[in-house]
């Protein structure tokens, strides 16, 4: 028997705020300079990794408990938690791929059941962010993390992809079965084999029935 996977992103996917590096500038008002980086990284005058590390750099001798109530104003999307659920009950592997905060999304990962979750690593001592991280997923290769997750996993069958912004658009070309999730443009629904634009998520569920079941 085939084995296969679904592969999620997080922000705007699994969850409803789009960014989660702006949702914790936000929260730690830091969110002036949080916006000064990240258009120096838009206009190409610095690499996705400088950043990241910038970014983060803002964060040095903060908490992580202060920095983890920032999760409370990005709920869960209606019917994740059932999407989810739809592919472990098949024993279908469930792993999220993001370009956020691991912190973050180990706690998404726990609370809908995914089996695993690569994103990128704020560095904490003793509670207190150091100011440092280790980058797993950038914006433009999600779709080498991917190649990594199928053979860590042993994955020989169908790989569905769910995802709403420009870094998913890699994962929908290298599965089998894509959904946009809330698209942020109309090239991100186009490259997806289905839309989703509306809450619960897990309407979709429909539709995968009458393809793979």
């Amino acid at each position: 028997m085939n084995k296969h996977i679904a592969v999620f992103d997080i922000d705007g996917t699994l969850r409803q705020v789009v960014d989660p590096w702006m949702l914790l500038h936000n929260h730690l008002n830091t969110a002036e300079k949080g916006a000064e980086i990240y258009k120096a990284w838009a206009a190409n005058e610095i690499s996705y990794d400088r950043m990241c590390e910038l970014d983060v750099a803002l964060w040095k001798g903060i908490s992580k408990e202060k920095m983890l109530e920032a999760l409370a104003t990005n709920p869960i999307r209606k019917g994740a938690k059932e999407l989810v659920s739809w592919f472990k009950e098949r024993g279908i592997t469930c792993i999220g791929i993001s370009t956020g905060l691991s912190f973050l999304n180990e706690i998404t990962a726990k609370e809908l059941g995914l089996d695993e979750v690569y994103s990128n690593e704020v560095l904490f001592e003793n509670g207190i962010c150091t100011g440092q991280m280790n980058i797993h997923v950038r914006e433009e290769s999600k779709d080498e993390t991917l190649v990594n997750a199928l053979k860590k996993h042993q994955i020989d069958g169908d790989v569905f992809a769910f995802g709403d912004g420009p870094a998913d658009v890699k994962l929908f070309l290298n599965a089998d079965f894509s959904v946009a999730v809330f698209p942020r443009n109309e090239k991100i629904a186009e490259c997806a084999d289905i839309v989703v634009a509306e809450e619960p998520l897990h309407t979709v569920l429909e539709q995968l029935e009458e393809t793979f079941v």
